[in-house]
């Protein structure tokens, strides 16, 4: 059985320019301006056959400083194992600038051991917009808010950023091309303030570290409240027009982020509508038949994965005890990028029906039809919830083409072999127009 969840991507590519942004006292968090990944990047990384490699080295960054070169092979920071590029971006991550960290590498067939000095994250900026880096408090720890503020006085329509499931930053999302970088691009245009709260222990956030038992879905989730709650009272925000925009995992936060605290509506981008556990069963069905394994193997897969899915949502086990059971097991676990136990135990009791009978705002379901990761049917699943308690208020859009990290793809099982495809899959723009328009028509921009 391969579980093959894909509900986020990481990349790092930490930099080394710092230019000026308002901020507030919360300290900076260390850069070591590399970009990493598999040896191999159409295969999984494994510490053995296909390890973590360096892939480009910033200019100017604190990586090219300590003599860090393309293709060296990244084999433990201070002492700690780097078995994936994850680990090594959450390692990295949790020091600030300034600190020195021993790197031990693989160069030519040769170990060598050199200090990196970690150099300050840069801030983003826009030519749009004024960026902010505040900060929020949530349950006692301080968390990283990054704003853009538009440049002209007046109140504005605000939108809060809820990404997928992870532990990763999204600060420096404005800068990339990709991602939700486009979003948040085209907003700033158009005049919307945007916010992003970084998840507990993931860029300049205090808190336990994202992968620790003590980093729940409801500690996440405090933080966007606390979010939102910093939103509307600032003086460039009109309080009547803030709105989610989330995506993949972050539509079933938002979900508990609503009845706490209220908005003018939510755009639900490549998400799922049932529960976890009925999600996670399809899901290996769906992805299985994409990639042409027999059906016979199909059914194999999606029983075994029922299995490891009662140990762990319905036994409530732990990571650790339920990856033991055996390889199908592990590779659930895998699939859940990091997260603890307890993090994907709160997700897998979330009732959507629950939660959004609470909640009567407009909300724009969004689908793209190349997307694997989750499907049409739980789009349209999700919207039938929503209005089944509040008749008209979801909308359901389908984007043809459109894979889950908003690119475009020929098919579904294009966007499964992805990384070993040279064929150029460009951001779709019709998506970007598609969740505007909607914004600006709900908010009556």
């Amino acid at each position: 059985m391969k579980c093959r969840f894909v509900l986020g991507s990481l990349f790092l590519a930490l930099g080394c320019v710092t230019v000026f942004a308002q901020t507030d006292d919360l300290p900076r968090h260390g850069a070591i301006g590399l970009a990493v990944g598999a040896a191999k990047i159409s295969e999984p990384e494994d510490a053995k056959t296909n390890p973590v490699t360096v892939k480009s080295v910033v200019p100017g960054g604190a990586g090219e400083a300590a003599g860090l070169r393309v293709g060296d092979i990244l084999r433990e920071v201070d002492g700690a194992p780097v078995p994936t590029s994850a680990e090594f971006v959450r390692i990295i991550g949790s020091h600030l600038a300034g600190d020195p960290l021993s790197i031990r590498l693989i160069r030519d067939g040769s170990e060598v051991t050199t200090t990196v000095i970690l150099r300050p994250r840069p801030f983003e900026t826009s030519a749009d917009a004024e960026v902010l880096y505040s900060s929020v408090s949530a349950n006692g720890a301080k968390r990283r808010v990054i704003i853009t503020r538009p440049k002209s006085a007046g109140r504005y329509p605000a939108v809060l950023l809820i990404a997928g499931l992870g532990c990763y930053s999204v600060d420096g999302e404005l800068m990339r091309k990709d991602g939700y970088g486009p979003i948040l691009s085209a907003l700033t245009k158009r005049n919307f303030v945007t916010m992003r709260v970084e998840k507990p222990g993931e860029g300049d956030s205090e808190g336990p570290p994202c992968t620790d038992i003590k980093a729940t879905a409801d500690l996440e989730v405090a933080g966007y409240v606390a979010g939102l709650r910093a939103l509307k009272g600032y003086d460039f925000v009109d309080p009547g027009k803030v709105y989610i925009f989330a995506h993949s995992l972050g539509p079933l936060l938002g979900a508990l982020v609503l009845p706490q605290e209220s908005v003018q509506g939510m755009i639900a981008a490549e998400t799922v509508g049932r529960s976890w556990f009925e999600y996670g069963l399809e899901n290996v069905r769906r992805q299985a038949a994409l990639l042409g394994e027999p059906f016979d193997q199909i059914d194999a897969d999606t029983r075994a994965h029922e299995v490891c899915a009662h140990h762990f949502y319905v036994d409530r086990e732990t990571s650790g005890a339920v990856a033991k059971l055996g390889p199908e097991c592990a590779a659930m676990i895998r699939s859940y990028a990091g997260v603890p136990s307890t993090y994907m135990q709160q997700i897998g009791d979330i009732n959507l029906g629950i939660q959004w009978k609470q909640v009567d705002v407009p909300v724009l379901v969004i689908y793209g039809t190349s997307d694997p990761v989750t499907s049409a049917d739980e789009g349209r699943y999700l919207t039938g919830i929503i209005n089944s308690f509040h008749p008209g208020r979801a909308t359901y859009v389908e984007i043809a083409g459109m894979g889950h990290d908003f690119n475009r793809y020929a098919s579904q099982a294009e966007y499964m072999t992805r990384a070993r495809s040279s064929s150029p899959h460009p951001y779709d723009d019709e998506f970007v127009a598609v969740v505007v328009n909607w914004l600006e028509k709900q908010s009556g921009s």
